[in-house]
This record gives structure tokens, C-alpha cells and sequence, in this order.
């Protein structure tokens, strides 16, 4: 199958899903699981205050999470590792399910944690596309571009340009659901 093809099938995968969406994705895992790292502290039950979203992380094996996000009645399930940059946390987010015409794009997503609080933001800037679009092979349009460039030349990338507030936007905070 040709990469073009792929792709389109990759775009038409996440216009279909209805939900925010990254609009940078890398094909190969970000990271390995040797690289992974696991902090107690993501896991629990997490509400957005502005639209009543719910996403609930629950540890995956050793180093991985299982991520379920359930928005206007619909649930969406994606795994996740998280690596660190420096003092910066991120997760490796990928969704789950299989269907033979969807490739399973990798998302990076910035998080910080506190106090009760989960921030979390896409790296998906229009600045970091642009810097993407110079250092790395991809494919790309308007909306979103596609990392085709391994996954360890991507995490590089990250660990270069992916601490910088320009690399992300405000993203979304959520609260710990205490029950």
C-alpha cells in the first residue's frame, strides 16, 4: 500500500472521530519500553471543569497506561507511556483498536500534574510542525502533519524543541474526581 494511501486513511480515521484531535503525529512509537517511565500519581478518575469530560487512566503492564476518555456520550480508549525531557513530562499516546484501514498514529502529549490538577497539551503547535517540517521526514497538508521519520529521530526531536511553550497551546485541565 502506498504511503499517500496510508495517510488518507490515517486523516479520515481522526476526522471521523469527532474529538480533538492532534494535528502532529509520528507513525512510530515515540517511545520504547525500556525509556518509559510510570508515576503513580496520573492514574484515577479526571474531570474537565468547562465541558464535564471524563478521562480515566488506569496502569497498562509495568510502564503503560490505559487512557479511557468518554466526551458527549462517546468513549474513546488509547494507550499511553509516559518518558520524561529533562523535568518535563510527556506521554506517548496512541488509540487503541484495530481495523485494516487505520494506522494508529502517535501523539505527544505535554502533561503537568499537582495539587489535584492534570494540565495536558497536544505538542502540535503550528511553530513545532514548522520546525518539524525542517528537521524531519513527513507528510503533510493544511491541518496535520505526519511524522514518517523513526520513532527514536521523533524523540529526539521532542527532547529538543518539545519543552518549549511554543511547542503547545493551553490545552485542557482536568480535576481529580474524588469518590
Amino acid at each position: 500500500m502506498k504511503l499517500t494511501s496510508m495517510l488518507l486513511a490515517l486523516g479520515a480515521t481522526l476526522i471521523l472521530t469527532g474529538c480533538d484531535t492532534p494535528a502532529l503525529l509520528s507513525l512510530e512509537p515515540v517511545v520504547t519500553g525500556q525509556d518509559a517511565a510510570f508515576d503513580p500519581t496520573l492514574l484515577g478518575t479526571w474531570e474537565a471543569d468547562h465541558d464535564k469530560d471524563l478521562c480515566i487512566i488506569r496502569r497498562d503492564g509495568d510502564t503503560g497506561y490505559a487512557i479511557t476518555h468518554v466526551s458527549d456520550g462517546s468513549v474513546r480508549q488509547f494507550s499511553a507511556r509516559l518518558f520524561r525531557v529533562g523535568e518535563a513530562s510527556m506521554l506517548d499516546l496512541t488509540p487503541d483498536g484495530s481495523d485494516d484501514f487505520q494506522i494508529a498514529g502517535h501523539a505527544v502529549v505535554r502533561i503537568w500534574t499537582g495539587g489535584g490538577t492534570l494540565r495536558w497539551a497536544y505538542l502540535d503547535t503550528e511553530w513545532l510542525r514548522k520546525q518539524a517540517s525542517q528537521l524531519l521526514p513527513n507528510r503533510a497538508d493544511d491541518k496535520r502533519m505526519v511524522l514518517t521519520a523513526p520513532g527514536a529521530a521523533v524523540r529526539a526531536f521532542v527532547a529538543k524543541l518539545g519543552v518549549d511553550d511554543k511547542a503547545h497551546g493551553d490545552g485542557t485541565e482536568w480535576q481529580r474526581v474524588q469518590f
